[in-house]
């Protein structure tokens, strides 16, 4: 760290002693001018903005007071020795309101003044030390805080008002997304090599896009997201394609990396993420294959498709959320879609509307809301018809079977549904009361449910949900462990060192080494 310095008097033997004497490079101080009077060094401060001032009282043109009265109307940091003669004491001490940190008296002390200098570059080096490190925190803070704002974008916590606020606050001017989505497989044995590789992929990404920034995001269960975040109106289809060209020769040489990747190749504004990312998920589902890149479709000249996509994702909505009422407005607004699209090609929609009804299918799997005799049904009907009047009346049959499902198990889909709450708020203060209201239901019952079906409290099932996420970031990613308790929920590292010692009985330290020495030995 390297401080700057300017020396001011009318005196040049004055200047050339304290350049001479002081042990200015041996301290990493570079003297970047020296001025006559106020006039000049007024010029040579806005110029280079120093450290550090030596300033003489009595100077012609404009003296120190001077100087001092107009420094201070546009710069409060550098620090000022004043330079006096005894006859100047008392002029001189009336500087001291200019917040000058000493004053030294001629004929000067010139080993005196080496004290006084190594103590004072000394004390500005740990105040720009302290400055860079609260900043470095606040930066940590800002990307962990738009890391949630990410998150909530993806699965569709946050309305696009709070995305543009967001916005606002981060970065002026509009901000634009590019999306990759990272599907990490089950069988995954090389999760240190993984972690090399995601990092890389993210790292390629915001290069390709200039001064964009890269978040690496662990979504839901064996998805990621890679997101660039920044002004990218410059940055052409062409470069995307490029992107797209590297990770695929990134990933042949990972084979076992045990990942599929979708690519959306335009940027999106913030309100499409979550429909984003849901096409890009469906199109890996869709890959049945791993260590590909699954090439996510382009929007269609009038954004058709995507609103049947759209749609289907309202109308899973609903029917987690029992509104029959919205179910009933999805599905109509399902088949005049569906019929509208027939009329340019009859065979592109049916064919889309048996991955509409697969897509359903895995998703009402995952609240129980589909049993296992509707499945086998739906299959069976799937192998022996194409016709799209067949297929609507399949899916509503099982939007109505779903509901019945759901009656029937309405406490098991309320937890479901809550689990899903709860992983994607880990970074917040969550509290059952917050998850009782999401699912409106009365806290007492909501709580009493939630112990039946996990046999553990909430706060119990929450600190545990944390430890595995922490888990998964410490093998996955190269944040910092501060930077992965805040993004778990703890805003204390040495809480969450105790709190992860205490469920997995290591450090989260030892944990990430005990990681990496088993990848490696693998």
């Amino acid at each position: 760290m390297r401080l700057k310095a300017l020396l001011i008097d009318d005196e040049i033997n004055i200047l050339r002693n304290l350049q001479l004497i002081l042990p200015w490079e041996a301290n990493d101080v570079d003297i970047v001018g020296f001025a006559k009077n106020g006039v000049q060094a007024l010029e040579l401060v806005k110029q280079h903005n120093p450290h550090l001032i030596f300033c003489d009282i009595r100077m012609p043109v404009m003296d120190g007071i001077e100087f001092l009265q107009e420094l201070r109307s546009f710069n409060d940091e550098v620090e000022v020795i004043t330079l006096t003669g005894y006859q100047d004491f008392e002029y001189a001490r009336s500087v001291l309101r200019y917040r000058v940190l000493d004053y030294i008296l001629k004929p000067i002390d010139y080993d005196a003044l080496e004290q006084f200098f190594l103590k004072t570059v000394n004390q500005i080096k740990q105040k720009l030390l302290q400055t860079q490190l609260a900043d470095q925190e606040q930066g940590r803070m800002k990307d962990i805080a738009f890391e949630k704002v990410l998150l909530d974008l993806l699965l569709g916590y946050q309305h696009q008002a709070q995305a543009q606020k967001w916005n606002d606050a981060f970065e002026p001017g509009e901000i634009d997304y590019a999306l990759f989505v990272v599907e990490c497989s089950p069988q995954l044995t090389q999760p240190a090599a993984s972690n090399a590789l995601l990092q890389q992929l993210a790292d390629t990404f915001a290069a390709e896009a200039n001064s964009a920034a890269a978040y690496l995001l662990h979504v839901e269960e064996r998805f990621w997201a890679i997101v660039v975040a920044g002004q990218l109106q410059r940055l052409q289809e062409q470069q995307l394609q490029s992107i797209t060209a590297n990770l695929q020769q990134e990933l042949s040489k990972g084979k076992d990396s045990g990942m599929t990747i979708a690519v959306y190749e335009t940027v999106a504004a913030a309100d499409e993420l979550h429909h984003i990312w849901k096409m890009m998920c469906r199109e890996i589902t869709f890959a049945h294959q791993i260590g590909i890149i699954v090439q996510a479709p382009k929007p269609d000249r009038h954004g058709n498709v995507q609103h049947v996509w759209s749609c289907v994702d309202r109308l899973i909505a609903a029917i987690k959320h029992t509104e029959q009422s919205s179910a009933n407005r999805c599905l109509a607004e399902l088949s005049e879609q569906l019929r509208t699209l027939s009329s340019q090609s009859l065979q592109q929609v049916e064919k889309l509307v048996n991955s509409l009804i697969v897509y359903m299918i895995k998703e009402l799997r995952r609240y129980d809301a589909v049993s296992a005799e509707v499945e086998q049904y739906i299959w069976q009907q799937l192998s022996i018809t194409s016709k799209l009047k067949s297929l609507l009346e399949l899916i509503c049959k099982m939007v109505e079977e779903a509901f019945v499902e759901h009656a029937n198990k309405r406490p098991q889909v309320s937890i479901h549904v809550a689990k899903e709450y709860i992983e994607s708020h880990l970074s917040s203060d969550i509290a059952a009361e917050e998850v009782a209201n999401y699912l409106n239901i009365s806290l007492s019952y909501f709580s009493t449910l939630f112990k039946q079906y996990y046999g553990v409290t909430f706060i119990e099932f929450v600190t545990q949900a944390r430890i595995e996420r922490a888990k998964s970031l410490l093998t996955m990613t190269k944040k910092s462990i501060t930077e992965i308790a805040k993004t778990v929920g703890y805003t204390e590292r040495r809480y969450f060192n105790k709190v992860f010692q205490k469920r997995v009985g290591m450090l989260p330290s030892e944990y990430r080494e005990n990681q990496l020495l088993r990848n490696e030995v693998s």
